[in-house]
Order: C-alpha cells, then structure tokens, then sequence
C-alpha cells in the first residue's frame, strides 16, 4: 500500500482552495488537477509499504499543538513542458517542525525516508500547460487566506475507478491546551 503523512484540512479551506484550483483550471490549456477531497500537505512521504501499524504508531508517537498557517502564493515547479502548481506556505517553521517530529517517529519505527529539504506547499495540478499569456500571480489569494493544523494523517493513495483517492487510515488530532 502506497503511504503518505499528512495535514489535513477542513471543508471550508479545502473550498476556498477549490476555487483557486477552478481559476487554474480555466486559465490552462490542460492539466491534471487535485480533486477537493484530495487537498493536503504532504509532511512526511512512506511509500509502498505493508507496515500500516507501525505507521500508524508513528503518528500516534507525535506530539503537537494546533497552529495558523498563511498560504501567500501559487507557484510551480517545472517538469519538461509542463508544470506541477502549488499553493505555498508564508512561514513554514512550525510545519517543518511537525515535519521532522514525524519523520523522526517513521526513523525509529525503521522507515526509510526521502532524503531533501522539506518545502510546505500543496499540489494543485500537476502537469499543467497554462494558456499563452497567462500567469500564475494573476491568480488573486484572499488577503490573509490560511488555515488552522489541528490533525495530522496517515493516508493510503489507491486508484478506485481509475481516480486518485487519498483516504485516511489513522489521525491525529493536536493537543488542545
């Protein structure tokens, strides 16, 4: 099974994030783009794997707080002819530290993880060919748009129907204090 951990969000962000992704969408010639359902940040990528309890364990082991993140820009990365989108993250500091402690959770329990930097975005299309002229700063963000991390998730990624689908195998909510 494909393995992922994740900070999840509320409907409510995930809709206003929607509506960004609808603006892509009709400003692109194609591209690949994330359902609503799908929206995450990814803090911690497994891979296939059958040792769904000791992951979940893992998560379990995580210690944190609930915190505000403010997303401040859509940008992308470039992949021959063509570019994955993504939403980013102003200051990522308490999300690398939510990161880390993950990761340092998945070490112990004997995962072995991606080896780069940790950069706080969400994917919201990959392979995306914007149309001529356009571009991605002409995408207007709410003033102030962000949103509270208060649960992190192990998540399975499946093809159901030939869909993408990211479901929820175990979460974690934050300490309330």
């Amino acid at each position: 099974m494909r393995l992922f951990v994740a900070a999840n969000f509320d409907e409510k962000t995930k809709n206003t994030i929607a509506r960004l992704i609808g603006e892509l969408q009709k400003n692109a010639e194609r591209g690949n783009f994330t359902r609503t359902g799908n929206l995450h940040i990814t803090l911690q990528f497994i891979g296939e794997t059958e040792r769904i309890s000791q992951a979940a364990e893992a998560v379990a082991a995580v210690e944190f707080e609930r915190f505000f993140i403010r997303f401040d820009r859509i940008s992308s990365f470039r992949r021959q002819g063509s570019e994955i989108c993504w939403l980013g993250v102003s200051d990522d500091g308490e999300l690398e530290r939510l990161s880390s402690s993950v990761g340092a959770e998945l070490s112990k329990r004997g995962f072995r993880l991606e080896n780069r930097p940790f950069t706080a975005h969400m994917t919201l299309g990959r392979e995306v060919v914007l149309k001529k002229g356009f571009g991605l700063d002409r995408i207007y963000l709410p003033a102030g748009m962000g949103a509270s991390v208060g649960r992190i998730s192990l998540m399975k990624s499946e093809r159901i129907g030939g869909i993408l689908t990211y479901g929820e195998i175990y979460g974690k909510n934050a300490a309330d204090i």
